[in-house]
């Protein structure tokens, strides 16, 4: 044993005396860009294995990179001849090393192919020269992250056709993606996500466009959200069927291809960065409300003309009821008050409520990431780490996230090549509890609280709201305070995510490769909600619970609820790839696999009334019955598993690097349509074409183009509804089957089988244009689709013999066609300034082809018209003697409502009031006006360097678009306890008969036309007064970045840092968004707004 291991050191001596004897000299020497000649930071100087092998050194890897000035060092073996510099974006260069020359100059060229010289789709890596398909790349730089704190916000206003819309501002609020419009009725319309090369599940977002939704509760994150954008090297978008095809089924939607960053041969680097951010507290006087001398007149006023649907609520009507007036008030009006009354009158007009202070505050946010990577020939690695804490606006609204990545990978062999990543989060969400009327939302409460109202009286108290609730009378069982709410209730949300992806190379030569990924996804998301019993939402709860006289089915005490929902997802891809070159002239590429996939999705709710926080225990309730148990579940589970599985080819051949053909066949197994299997797979398939012009000799001569190529594509994509079963689907329900007898357990039918049930498909074609000049001064990039989806997922009307009045099957058709443009220019290189712009313009046309209209829906049929068309009652102003709505019809005649509808007394004398129309009448009385999904958007760019500074501006803009507000009020039942906007004071009245808003009607003034509005308030509010056109131009940001010079940073062993200030949505230029605060929101009475901020960020390398 003695022997061997002096054996072993007498190796290793005689190894490193022979290392030791191969003489070491020093190269020295910087890199500059040659298009602007600046230093490039961070570019790769290194010697390539062969080259050491033939210098007869031991070492496998040799290298290191330039510092902030564009500066290296680098200590070489004698014999070696030649170094080597990279860098992304530029050409690679090999230098000569020349007799005792010491110091070397390099200049590095642009890529010919532009800056992304290949495109990661995914499944392959494609060199941009051979692209037949619509894809955009973009590489995530400090200036295109900046201050966004996901992913999804930093794509606004970035790519052509990618319409990203933020509908909330609320930490952690993803953001709505459409690519190319919408393409699904029913299924999911957002686009599929990729994470190197694994695609995710449960990445589907919740709709929050609707002016009823509450984005404090239901608000909830995308399984891609934990991801950090510091984590991230580039985004590919896979836009036309040629790019997308690949991925089969679920890439109607288009598809967004994350590639992270990963480690390189070289010295290990380590990177800090940090961004604090301060958000100033919203500004509320966009909603344009009343103040309390505005609101008390306006009380007064409609109490005296009896115009309030409750004549006993508000500040005006409590004053008058104290003192026992009220009758006096309707008669002698103001003159008829006691001088007590008219002085607390005259002082509910001097309590003003700053809501707008008192429900918000000023926040701020911090994030810290550190990340540290590098490698060998052999094993390369990357390592991050990252928390932030994102503060909102409104006090008690938070997002927190722990996020890590692991990225190795090692060369085993000559032909093995193996990695191994891992990518967790872990994002914690913390709010309050709404209630079911939406009051605890503060942006909702601060449009609907009194100004006068104050939430504490002198000592600090509460002080409840009785008139919140509709009704004749306040209710002093359910008082509000919202303030009561945020202290006695909380809502938390954890969300766990774990990815994993083991893939493994075999790398044969270079024409052939096998390889292999296995990718595993984990998430799981726990809600723990608690109310407490001194809040309005549990005394809803239990008063709604009420029975007999006292008697409660939810005793006393709080509730807590626990809602868990875990998806999980294992997929296996395994293909082999062939490419080769031959003459010099043909190029192949071939590749072929299967994929595997399996996914798992449960969900677990329980629930506790009568909840004590102090012993944590709960009391039972009192249940009467089955119909009492459904209404109050204590625990239901949920569980779902699918299967899928797929084959696929993909290929192309280029010819001269003037002619390339492509295309690739997927065919998808899926367990959800099993019940014919015929129908249980779906070919996808493409075929595209590029000529690339500017190889032609007869381009060629003409030295100022650089590129110009045509592309062709057509290919079929394909889509899941999830939420419609092949298989008969009912529900337990508890019925009476005949009058007078007990409730029995029945089945209610809700979905009829249906046996053909498959897949939706897309059909795409696209042509597209790609044109650079001057060397690549500047690059234009033009597209126009065409998508018409058929076997959409929608709802048919069945002749009644079936059994069934509809049911959902594959019939309904839509299309979508635009066009879109890219255009990079650099406008002006000098020495110490340039100046870069990017813009990009999408048009998309939206049409439904084939769809179902109920029998009951009043509007007209979606036929024609986009999946977003807003229908309205054309006006014709307001008629200056009574003050009443005047309406076009069809034929161009003007009236009035109650003539349009044919408002009738009832024959039997009794007061009741109907409109004489049928719904299909109806229907032709709704006219067209525009569509929710803005058909023009995109955003155009400027950076600006100068010296070691860079500015960035960023706009996006949305054009064309439609928006339903909410009435500013109520025809019929205005209620004085809420407060409104101003827009009230602007109404027709008898001294105001040039209002621009309809006079408030009573049912003695008008009997027929009120009962008509009050009856159905839908009719007014569908009014084309309340659509609003939405354009507007967003200065998405503003970012200053300053490069410390390194002779300041080297005598603190420093490589590089750059410090940045940068503003967010400072302005907004455009059409009136009045009464709202943000018109991304515009329409939703929750939404919180998209705030501005101003952003600190530090970053480092060391």
């Amino acid at each position: 044993m003695r022997i061997k291991f002096l054996c072993i050191i007498i190796c290793l001596f005689v190894n490193a005396l022979v290392f030791a004897s191969a003489t070491n000299h020093t190269i020295t020497g910087v890199v500059i860009s040659g298009e602007d000649n600046e230093p490039l930071i961070g570019a790769s100087v290194y010697v390539h294995a062969d080259d050491l092998k033939k210098a007869g050194v031991s070492q496998t890897s040799l290298g290191t990179i330039t510092d902030i000035d564009g500066k290296f060092s680098i200590s070489v073996p004698e014999k070696v001849t030649r170094i080597h510099c990279s860098y992304i974006g530029f050409e690679e260069q090999a230098i000569i090393l020349q007799g005792n020359k010491k110091n070397y100059r390099i200049v590095l060229q642009p890529s010919a192919h532009a800056l992304a010289d290949v495109v990661v789709t995914g499944y392959q890596t494609l060199e941009r020269r051979k692209l037949t398909a619509a894809i955009a790349k973009v590489e995530l730089s400090d200036a295109m992250i900046g201050a966004n704190k996901s992913i999804d916000q930093a794509l606004t206003g970035q790519i052509a056709g990618v319409a990203v819309t933020t509908t909330s501002g609320a930490p952690g609020a993803p953001a709505r993606i459409r690519i190319r419009g919408t393409a699904s009725l029913n299924g999911t319309q957002d686009p599929l996500w990729v994470l190197d090369g694994m695609p995710l599940e449960g990445t589907d977002i919740p709709k929050l466009d609707d002016a009823t939704d509450n984005d404090i509760v239901n608000m909830q994150q995308s399984s891609i959200a934990g991801l950090s954008p510091n984590d991230i090297e580039s985004i590919t978008i896979l836009k036309d069927a040629a790019a997308t095809a690949i991925y089969g089924a679920r890439a109607a939607n288009g598809v967004i291809v994350v590639t992270t960053k990963r480690g390189r041969t070289g010295k290990p680097i380590i990177n800090f960065n940090t961004k604090l951010t301060y958000t100033p507290n919203l500004d509320t006087s966009r909603l344009n409300l009343l103040n309390s001398q505005e609101k008390v007149d306006l009380e007064l006023q409609l109490l005296k003309n009896n115009q309030s649907i409750y004549p006993n609520k508000g500040g005006v009507a409590t004053i008058l009821n104290k003192y026992n007036l009220m009758n006096q008030y309707l008669q002698n009006g103001w003159e008829g008050l006691s001088p007590e009354a008219q002085n607390a009158i005259n002082q509910l007009k001097t309590m003003q409520t700053d809501w707008n202070d008192i429900l918000f505050r000023d926040a701020f946010t911090q994030e810290y990431n550190i990340s540290i990577s590098g490698g060998t020939e052999k094993t390369t690695y990357y390592n991050s780490l990252g928390y932030s804490k994102e503060n909102g606006n409104v006090p008690g609204v938070s997002m927190t996230r722990f996020n890590l990545t692991s990225k190795t990978s090692y060369q085993i062999n000559k032909i093995l090549k193996i990695g191994v990543s891992i990518f967790a989060n872990r994002r914690k969400n913390q709010n309050f509890v709404s209630d079911k009327y939406g009051y605890s939302n503060p942006v909702f409460y601060s449009r609907t609280a009194n100004p006068y109202f104050y939430p504490y009286d002198a000592e600090h108290n509460y002080q409840y709201d009785y008139d919140i609730l509709p009704g004749d009378e306040p209710d002093l069982k359910r008082g509000f305070n919202i303030f009561e709410e945020r202290e006695n209730t909380d809502n938390e949300t954890i969300i766990s995510s774990f990815n994993s992806i083991f893939d493994t190379e075999l790398r044969f030569n270079d024409q052939w490769k096998l390889s292999s990924q296995v990718g595993i996804q984990w998430d799981q998301s726990s809600q723990e909600q608690y109310v407490g019993e001194n809040t309005f939402n549990m005394r809803n709860i239990r008063e709604d619970s009420s029975y007999d006289e006292n008697q409660y089915i939810v005793p006393k005490g709080g509730m807590h609820t626990v809602n868990n929902a875990t998806t999980s997802q294992i997929t296996w891809k395994v293909q082999g790839e062939y490419k080769n070159t031959f003459n010099d002239i043909h190029d192949i590429q071939i590749m072929a696999g299967s994929e595997i996939r399996k996914n798992w999705y449960n969900t677990q709710f329980t629930a506790g009334y009568g909840y004590d926080p102090k012993t944590l225990t709960t009391k039972p309730l009192n249940i009467r019955n089955d119909k009492d148990a459904e209404k109050y579940k204590l625990h239901t589970k949920t569980y779902q598993e699918n299967a899928f599985a797929s084959f696929y080819t993909t290929g192309s051949y280029s010819f001269m690097s003037r002619y390339t053909i492509g295309g690739s066949v997927r065919m998808d197994g899926s367990d959800l349509f099993g019940v014919d299997k015929k129908y249980r797979y779906l070919p996808i398939y493409s075929i595209s074409g590029m000529w690339r012009a500017s190889n032609e000799p007869f381009i060629q001569r003409y030295k100022w183009i650089d590129n110009l190529a045509i592309r062709l594509s057509y290919g079929l994509q394909g889509n899941i509804d999830k939420t419609t079963s092949p298989f008969l689907v009912g529900s337990y329900d508890n019925v009476g089957l005949l009058p007078g007898y007990d409730e029995e357990q029945t089945i209610q039918i809700e979905g009829a089988p249906n046996s053909k049930l498959r897949w939706e498909k897309t059909a795409s074609y696209n042509l597209g244009l790609d044109f650079s000049v001057l060397n690549q001064a500047i690059n234009l990039s033009v597209d126009y689709y065409y998508r018409k989806g058929t076997d959409l997922i929608g709802k048919k009307l069945l002749p009644l013999e079936n059994g069934f009045e509809t049911m959902t099957i594959n019939w309904a058709s839509m299309e979508n066609k635009g066009v879109e443009i890219n255009l990079q220019t650099r406008n002006i290189t000098t020495k110490k300034f340039s100046w870069y712009t990017t813009f990009n313009f999408a048009y998309n046309q939206n049409k439904v082809l084939k769809i179902n209209t109920p029998d009951s829906q009043e509007t007209p049929s979606l036929e024609g018209y986009p999946v977003g068309a807003i229908f309205t009652l054309k006006t014709d102003g307001i008629d200056s003697e009574t003050g009443r709505i005047r309406v076009k019809a069809k034929n161009g005649k003007s009236m009035f409502l109650e003539d349009l509808y044919k408002v009738a007394i009832d024959e039997w004398g009794i007061g009741i009031y109907t409109p004489q129309v049928s719904t299909l009448e109806e229907r032709e009385f709704y006219s067209y006006i525009g569509t929710s999904d803005a058909p023009y958007t995109g955003g155009f760019m400027n950076t600006f360097n100068y010296k070691s500074w860079e500015l960035n501006l960023n706009f996006s803009y949305n054009f064309g678009a439609y928006v339903k507000t909410t009435p500013s009020y109520s025809l019929t039942k205005f209620d004085a306890s809420r407060n409104t906007n101003r827009d009230i004071l602007d109404r027709w009245t008898p001294e105001n008969k040039n209002g621009k808003f309809p006079a408030i009607l009573t049912a003695a003034s008008n009997p027929a036309e009120y009962s008509l509005l009050f009856d159905q308030p839908r009719i007014y509010n569908s009014l084309d007064i309340w659509v609003k056109k939405l354009n507007y131009i967003r200065l998405q940001n503003i970012r200053l970045a300053y490069q410390i010079p390194s002779k300041l940073l080297n005598r603190i062993n420093i490589n590089g840092a750059t410090v940045a200030v940068e503003a967010r949505n400072l302005f907004v230029f455009g059409s009136s968004y009045k009464n709202y605060l943000d018109p991304e929101s515009m329409g939703n009475l929750y939404a919180t707004p998209i705030a501005k901020s101003v952003t600190f960020n530090l970053n480092l390398n060391f």
